[in-house]
């Protein structure tokens, strides 16, 4: 039976912490409470998982043999196996072919919303890429090396200026 918690949780969150908790192990252990100050940094607040929903997350890592934790100081460490990061890999070659494969998937989002929503939530979509974007091509986030910071901003450039220019009706017909 389900805990109380993790029948609060959302199955996404579920699914999602449990990868999510995989990545920050792939790059060093990590203690429970670190991992949901980082989710609360990244987030900028708007999540901030509670122990009722790093723990199982933790536990369920360690029942499929993904991680394992030790005790240091009276808490629980835990640690990336071999298998968890086989696994890490799996997941991150997966996430990639979801995008070609569900590249279409908003339009059923867009079903799920109020019609008098959608326009506001494209707009806050597109927004929130951006900023993603302004993020990686500025190193804010140092996820990428100057040479790919310098081949984004080229790519989003381009990517831009074609939207525009199908926005405005400009686009030129090959």
């Amino acid at each position: 039976m389900a805990s109380r918690a993790a029948a609060r949780t959302p199955p996404w969150q579920r699914g999602f912490l449990g990868h999510y908790a995989l990545s920050v192990l792939g790059q060093g252990p990590v203690y429970a409470h670190q991992l949901s100050a980082q989710i609360a940094e990244r987030t900028r607040g708007a999540w901030t998982p509670s122990p009722g929903a790093i723990y199982p997350a933790f536990r369920s890592l360690e029942a499929r043999g993904l991680a394992r934790a030790e005790r240091r100081d009276g808490r629980r460490l835990y640690y990336i196996t071999a298998a968890g990061r086989r696994h890490l890999a799996q997941i991150r070659t997966a996430r990639g072919r979801w995008g070609e494969r569900f590249g279409g998937s908003w339009r059923l989002m867009m079903d799920l919303i109020e019609p008098e929503r959608r326009a506001e939530t494209g707009l806050r979509r597109l927004r929130q890429a951006l900023a993603m974007s302004e993020a990686l091509v500025s190193g804010e986030e140092e996820l990428l090396t100057a040479a790919e910071r310098a081949a984004l901003r080229r790519s989003v450039v381009t990517e831009l200026q074609g939207s525009l220019d199908r926005l405005n009706g400009t686009a030129r017909r090959s």
